[in-house]
């Protein structure tokens, strides 16, 4: 079947921003007068904010509640967006080609609309999208392929007519389980998964300069 639609992850995938939140890790374990704590970021990477900050809770042995540490961070990383996030190498013309070709193009993400969306505002691709889906709209995180699914059907299509691009190994599992094409993304924070990410998805890329990228949506015109 022609794929029709064409979802992506945010962080780590189209956007190389994982350097912030390495950073908001570091800032805000200074803030509590520690080090950020051996094995952190793995053991945080697949969780949903509100997660990674019940676990932060528990490591830390803090009793801030989980939901003012999530607002802290999402206050730390809000201007990181706005003025120095950029794109994946080669993904603002992959979108436009997409867009060109009149291929439906969503987010699934779990970043707030209020962190990301000044960031895709300022790269200029932010009226590309026609649907923009975060894990907290479905309630539960990219071990389950809600959000996927929420994004097709928010664009008017069938998992089968999408392709989800992702960077993390449990979300690429997830979409592939509801019948997605699923097209894994190098990032340096998922790379002890680039082998298993490489034989699950039907296509795995370094960037969005892949020819094959292209080949998949009908190639060039």
């Amino acid at each position: 079947m022609k794929l029709k639609g064409a979802i992506f992850d945010l962080d780590g995938t189209l956007l190389d921003s994982m350097h912030v939140w390495e950073r908001v890790d570091e800032e805000y374990f200074a803030s509590l007068g520690m080090p950020v704590p051996q094995g952190y970021a793995l053991a945080i990477r697949d969780l949903t904010m509100l997660q990674a900050a019940e676990y932060t809770k528990t490591v830390a042995g803090i009793h801030t509640s989980a939901e003012d540490i999530c607002a802290q961070w999402r206050e730390m990383v809000r201007e990181k967006y706005a003025f120095e996030v950029g794109t994946k190498r080669g993904a603002v013309e992959f979108l436009r080609f997409l867009h060109g070709r009149g291929v439906k193009l969503g987010i699934a993400t779990t970043l707030t609309e209020e962190t990301y969306l000044p960031a895709l505002e300022r790269l200029g691709i932010d009226n590309m999208f026609s649907a923009k889906v975060s894990v907290r709209d479905v309630g539960r995180g990219k071990g389950f392929p809600d959000v996927y699914l929420r994004a097709a059907h928010t664009m008017g299509l069938e998992a089968d007519e999408c392709a989800v691009f992702e960077d993390i190994l449990k979300g690429i599992t997830s979409a592939k389980s509801a019948g997605f094409t699923v097209v894994g993304v190098y990032d340096d924070s998922s790379a002890a998964d680039e082998g298993a990410a490489r034989r699950t998805a039907a296509l795995y890329v370094r960037d969005f300069t892949s020819e094959e990228l292209k080949d998949m949506f009908g190639g060039r015109r």
